[in-house]
């Protein structure tokens, strides 16, 4: 049975509509693989080609995810918004700034300018996102125990990672 035209496109801004902010944390997972192998190759005298074939991979991928969720954002704020005000979603933000300080991180090796465009540009967005978690945190009483799971440490533990990916260019 074929899909007619129309059904698929809704079938794909059906997609795009329940896009999750939590794919993020995909790429919070890639660029430490890739920083693990750098540093394993730097350590352990294994070739660099597994830490220089993740690097471009992982950061393909994250703006693969940035461009479908600013097409997401375009398109249908209301879910955007929905995400922004559930009580487990909300914490999946941080991990978009956290991406790009941990891909800053594994491209210090190859361009010491773009690293450090890539981590003031995930500070900046880090300090936005972390204080508007922190608002909803305290302000908002419909928090049930429940709700609490590890993806609260996402927007915390963002903030400790500032200082570490920022030392080795001397930007901290």
């Amino acid at each position: 049975m074929f899909l007619s035209a129309i059904e698929a496109q809704h079938m794909n801004a059906s997609r795009l509509k329940h896009f999750p902010v939590s794919f993020f944390s995909m790429i919070m997972g890639m660029a430490g693989l890739t920083i693990a192998w750098q540093k394993a190759g730097q350590v352990l005298n294994l070739p660099a080609v597994f830490g220089q074939l993740l690097a471009p991979l992982t950061v393909a991928t994250f703006v693969t995810l940035l461009l479908f969720y600013s097409l997401k954002m375009v398109r249908y704020r209301q879910a955007v918004n929905a995400e922004l005000h559930n009580p487990v979603k909300l914490n999946f933000f941080p991990a978009i700034s956290i991406s790009l300080l941990l891909i800053s991180i594994a491209l210090l090796p190859l361009s010491e300018p773009l690293a450090h465009g890539l981590w003031l540009t995930g500070v900046i967005l880090h300090f936005v996102i972390t204080l508007y978690v922190m608002r909803v945190w305290i302000h908002h009483e419909h928090f049930e125990i429940h709700h609490i799971n590890p993806a609260w440490f996402i927007p915390v533990v963002g903030n400790v990672l500032i200082p570490i990916a920022g030392s080795p260019p001397g930007l901290s």
